[in-house]
């Protein structure tokens, strides 16, 4: 059993600093980390987005490795899971995701509709579908509704070999339940 605390800790990194990361009523924020890979099974337009859409993912998705250090590595993505606290009803929102520049022409803030609930989860994800995405440095993903940012998170991508995570933990046995 300490055997396997370990190696997730390890795995995990060390805890996330909470600088520049916010999380603020009713908005509340469940888990964020690395994501495994997965399918699209969809996609959704959103014009101010770099590639014009989004990809939808079936199911709920839990985050695999709970960091704010993420391997800049095909196929992984990272994200965050949040909701209002009950009573808040269902809202429309915004993600608000800035980053190093790329693209052609380059841009460093994406955003998309989202809706936020509060006896549901909503999630936030972004995934490196393409080498070029792979840009190191502060990431940012914020929920804005009515025109304020109720939840912000920093992740910092790096190069995979200054990670212990890969895609190679995503294909054995599931390490965090």
């Amino acid at each position: 059993m300490l055997r396997s605390a370990l190696l997730i800790l390890l795995i995990a990194g060390p805890l996330p600093s909470a600088a520049g990361n916010l999380v603020k009523s009713p908005m509340i924020l469940e888990e964020f980390g690395v994501y495994c890979p997965d399918e699209a099974t969809g996609r959704v337009e959103a014009p101010d987005t770099e590639r014009g859409f989004i990809d939808l993912i079936q199911g709920d998705p839990r985050v695999d490795f709970q960091t704010d250090v993420v391997p800049g590595e095909l196929g992984l993505g990272f994200g965050m899971r949040f909701r209002f606290e009950d009573g808040h009803g269902v809202r429309m929102g915004r993600v608000i995701i800035t980053h190093p520049p790329f693209g052609n022409p380059p841009v460093t803030r994406e955003s998309y509709s989202i809706t936020v609930e509060s006896d549901v989860s909503s999630m936030t994800q972004f995934d490196f579908d393409d080498d070029y995405e792979i840009q190191y440095g502060t990431w940012t993903l914020a929920i804005e509704v009515d025109g304020e940012i109720l939840l912000s998170r920093d992740f910092h991508v790096v190069p995979k070999e200054q990670s212990p995570i890969s895609t190679k933990l995503c294909e054995g046995p599931s390490l965090l339940s």
